[in-house]
């Protein structure tokens, strides 16, 4: 299992250029009704997953340079003399979640911004529910918590077993990678003893960067089961 065997296929409103990240192809498709990015992943050509984002983590345009190559640009605004980027409404949720720590956001929004994914999330697994059977929530644990804390109001609302079978098996940090080239599809264990190949699997995670832990995770899961499983992300880094 290398990289070179994943292609990654994100079918989006608006979609970011000349991105480095070799694996993944970009497909603007104007005629959605969401700003949900719609993705399936391959493993040596087969189809091994699809899932839903709700949206990339940043707000970005393309512009056109002197030399007329087109590029991704993150918008920003200025405020009190200083310059920061512009988040997604997703984004700014999930980056408050994320890193106001000091002090950080109240329970109760974030109680509020759980279910507010959530809330996205559940038209999806109802769509599933009624197509196939035996489905099983997992997720890819944080120290944010929040994909578990997603993971297990999801479990709960709609009585779909919650298994916390993926563990970090690596001390690799996601955020030192900045291509996936350099990732090493080692980072996580997952423990399937207490599953059964009939089972189907929908994998939850907070954000997507270069997509590695995403790969192997799924990959690992239909290793098992021989199935397409499924994921729900909240958003998509735009530059990774």
């Amino acid at each position: 299992m290398v990289v070179n065997d994943f292609k990654i296929t994100i079918k989006a409103k608006k979609v970011p250029l000349n991105i480095n990240n070799k694996i993944i192809e970009y497909i603007q498709d104007s005629t959605l009704q969401n700003n949900h990015l719609h993705c399936e992943i391959y493993f040596q050509e087969i189809l091994i997953s699809q899932g839903i984002i709700l949206d990339f983590y940043k707000e970005f345009e393309i512009l056109e340079g002197f030399d007329k190559v087109p590029f991704t640009h993150i918008l920003t605004f200025e405020y009190n003399g200083r310059e920061y980027q512009s988040f997604t409404k997703f984004g700014k949720t999930i980056y408050e979640m994320k890193y106001l720590n000091n002090p950080p956001i109240e329970n109760k929004i974030r109680e509020l911004y759980i279910d507010n994914i959530i809330s996205h999330f559940n038209g999806y697994i109802n769509s599933l529910k009624e197509n196939y059977s035996n489905l099983n929530i997992t997720y890819i644990p944080s120290q944010s918590k929040i994909p578990d804390d997603i993971s297990n109001k999801l479990s709960k609302v709609n009585t779909i077993p919650l298994k916390a079978n993926i563990s970090k098996s690596s001390s690799v940090s996601s955020k030192s990678i900045t291509n996936l080239s350099t990732q090493e599809f080692n980072k996580y264990s997952v423990d399937l003893s207490q599953s059964n190949t009939n089972d189907n699997f929908i994998l939850i995670d907070d954000v997507i960067g270069t997509s590695a832990s995403l790969c192997e995770t799924m990959y690992k899961l239909y290793n098992f089961n021989k199935k397409v499983n499924f994921f729900f992300i909240p958003v998509k880094d735009v530059k990774r």
